[in-house]
């Protein structure tokens, strides 16, 4: 989503804007590298219009899916930084991630198993089902679909995540509806869970705050990743 990549674009030289396939693209200059940037939105499908557009038309070293992760291992804490060793999804779906060993050096991430679900999980019980059934350390929505793209085409593929809420957390319920899958914000939606809940106004400063502190935390972790990254 804007919100996850905004903090990185900042952080771009040279920088060139434009859209292919109504997907906003940003290239900039990183420690010497090209980097291109896709806001492909919520979701497997987004994710897969969003790489397949990197891939046909920059041909990437790399290919990153990067962004927010939900917590589902109880040790897992909200602003964790995660580098996933697997990805998997409900489908039985599974693709290990090789990566330098030197990767994310002098800065504190985790590793483990990262499951692609296709819907936002709010509650604590759901989170706790899905860490027991699938084994999975986090989760996110888009990263199976990267993975699987990437594993097709032969191309070098990472998962680097932030984690936004932990496992014992339970999101509003109004969450789910007020993002669209474009990753913009939905707002006729917002005003109807205000109109229909007023306190749910602080809920989302709250989301809102976490969420930007999230996103820089995100940035400045990609940028370190990106310059130990080789050609």
């Amino acid at each position: 989503m804007p919100m996850e990549v905004g903090y990185l674009v900042d952080s771009l030289r040279r920088v060139r804007k434009y859209h292919t396939a109504s997907i906003p693209v940003t290239e900039g200059e990183l420690d010497g590298k090209i980097v291109a940037i896709a806001v492909g939105g919520m979701g497997r499908a987004a994710a897969l219009r969003a790489t397949s557009v990197l891939l046909d038309g920059h041909r990437p070293s790399w290919l990153i899916s990067a962004g927010f992760a939900g917590a589902l291992n109880p040790e897992v804490a909200r602003g964790d930084l995660a580098l996933p060793a697997e990805v998997v999804d409900t489908e039985g779906g599974r693709f290990p991630i090789a990566r330098p060993e030197s990767l994310g050096r002098e800065i504190r991430h985790l590793t483990g198993r990262l499951l692609t679900v296709d819907r936002v999980v709010l509650t604590a019980a759901e989170k706790a089902a899905l860490h027991q059934q699938f084994a999975a350390d986090f989760l996110d929505m888009e990263s199976s679909a990267v993975a699987a793209i990437c594993a097709e085409r032969l191309v070098r593929f990472l998962s680097v995540r932030v984690i936004s809420d932990d496992a014992h957390a339970d999101l509003p319920r109004e969450v789910a509806t007020l993002v669209s899958q474009s990753g913009s914000y939905r707002v006729g939606a917002a005003l109807r869970a205000i109109w229909n809940r007023p306190s749910s106004i602080k809920d989302f400063w709250r989301l809102h705050e976490q969420a930007l502190e999230a996103a820089d935390r995100l940035a400045r972790f990609l940028t370190r990743c990106l310059g130990q990254l080789p050609a």
